[in-house]
């Protein structure tokens, strides 16, 4: 694992940078490949389990048109996930490449970052991509912006249980 040291530099024109690059069909992990929990340590309180990707009312329509409805399971009046296979892997993945890449999940264009309560924008460091290469923190915008619609579905929801 790549020391958090050299995570994060500022190039020669004083952009910031992150040492990850996507490594795509190349990854050896590949992130929609079998789901386990990142976290092992955290438990969900809403019994939702890492190998349920939430999709949003966006991707439940485009997965309806697509003729890609068997591929999803409602889990409440309003919340929706993908389901996997047996073996906990995306039945999209396909000789190790995503054959519905364009349509993928917000969560699956979200990894490998993520929102800490403490510490904002956080990277999955086992991530394979991690160390790869420098990509410029600005050319991370479709990542985060699919990661803070999950976030809100997630606020949304909690809001309305909770508060």
């Amino acid at each position: 694992m790549i020391k958090k040291a050299k995570i994060v530099r500022k190039n020669r024109d004083g952009e910031l940078e992150i040492n990850w690059v996507c490594l795509k069909e190349k990854c050896p992990q590949n992130c929609c490949g079998h789901f386990e929990d990142k976290l092992p340590s955290c438990v969900s309180l809403e019994n939702i389990k890492h190998d349920e990707i939430l999709l949003l009312s966006d991707e439940v329509i485009k997965y309806n048109k697509k003729n890609l409805a068997n591929n999803i399971a409602r889990i409440s009046d309003d919340s929706y996930i993908k389901l996997t296979r047996k073996d906990r892997s995306c039945p999209f993945l396909v000789d190790g490449q995503c054959s519905h890449y364009e349509h993928r999940p917000h969560l699956c264009k979200a990894y490998p970052f993520y929102i800490d309560l403490f510490s904002g924008i956080n990277m999955d460091l086992s991530c394979p991509g991690v160390g790869k290469g420098w990509t410029k923190l600005s050319n991370i915008r479709k990542n985060v912006k699919s990661l803070t619609k999950i976030y809100k579905k997630h606020i949304k929801d909690v809001e309305k249980k909770y508060a």
